[in-house]
């Protein structure tokens, strides 16, 4: 039997071997006519980041704002709560479509792990399963996993996730100015379309039922019925080895945030953020604190 610690090892490995940004021997021309690949999606629609690529792929931008660090913290929060639902239904029914998308959650977390480094933010580890400082969203990973009293209801319970994650990123994108922050967050989005097909399919494989409760009756049908994964789309190499918003650690710590998800420091403007408002870029993302 698979276990819990397997999947934590599985994302600490991620997060310790894939976080860094390393620098190309590639010649400068070269890189900038070649384009890479951010995204898989297997045949189940089980989404993840290829984490290598994605320093690559980002752009020299402005210094992290205390908001967007707070917002980048509450972004990964909400990426180890999808984690550890999923390991927790994997725990208890071991099913394989929970196992293989908590893996997927894990290396999510990997990815917005990516641009704290890339900016060179200091950030804490990822906490134990099932523990936030966030009393809001601890009380909803409670009320998810309480759900999941038998199999068909605990994929409802993943379903009603992924649907709120479409619906929460579909909003907050319209407000990211980053194009770095963006990237991520865009991909984010398809991972949670193909999670909630993928937790739909397996509902119906069940002879369940689901009704959507965050998309309009439209939007989700648009969804289910598209018989695809949603893929990810080439991204041009920028070239930016050399930028100061590559963490390799020459430039020092350009920022930090604490385990509340509070930005203790940033090098533009100040700190700590002053969002409050649910949907808003910063700690108020999502319901906040």
């Amino acid at each position: 039997m698979k276990t819990k610690s397997l999947i934590y090892l599985f994302s600490g490995l991620l997060t310790i071997g894939l976080v860094s940004c390393e620098k190309s021997d590639i010649p400068q021309e070269e890189i900038l006519n070649t384009e890479v690949e951010i995204l898989s999606v297997a045949v189940d629609g089980t989404t993840s980041f290829i984490t290598t690529n994605l320093c690559p792929a980002f752009d020299t931008t402005a210094e992290l704002t205390a908001n967007e660090i707070e917002f980048l913290y509450a972004v990964r929060e909400d990426e180890k709560l999808a984690r550890d639902v999923y390991t927790y239904f994997f725990d208890k029914f071991e099913l394989t479509p929970f196992s293989r998308i908590a893996k997927a959650e894990a290396n999510h977390i990997a990815a917005v792990e990516k641009l704290f480094y890339f900016y060179s933010i200091t950030y804490p580890a990822v906490g134990p399963a099932g523990e936030f400082k966030d009393g809001d969203r601890k009380a909803y990973y409670d009320n998810l996993i309480a759900k999941g009293v038998t199999a068909l209801e605990a994929y409802k319970a993943t379903a009603y996730l992924e649907e709120k994650d479409v619906a929460d990123y579909t909003k907050v994108l319209e407000t990211i100015q980053n194009a770095n922050i963006k990237m991520v967050l865009e991909n984010l989005l398809k991972g949670s379309v193909n999670h909630l097909k993928a937790s739909v399919r397996q509902i119906y494989a069940l002879n369940g039922t689901y009704a959507p409760a965050f998309l309009t009756q439209e939007k989700y049908d648009e969804i289910i019925s598209n018989n695809s994964f949603m893929n990810g789309k080439q991204y041009k190499r920028k070239g930016n080895q050399n930028s100061t918003n590559v963490g390799n650690g020459s430039f020092g710590s350009r920022g930090a945030v604490n385990q509340s998800g509070d930005c203790t420091g940033t090098a533009n403007g100040q700190a700590p953020g002053t969002c409050s408002q649910s949907g808003s870029v910063g700690k108020g993302y999502r319901g906040g604190r």
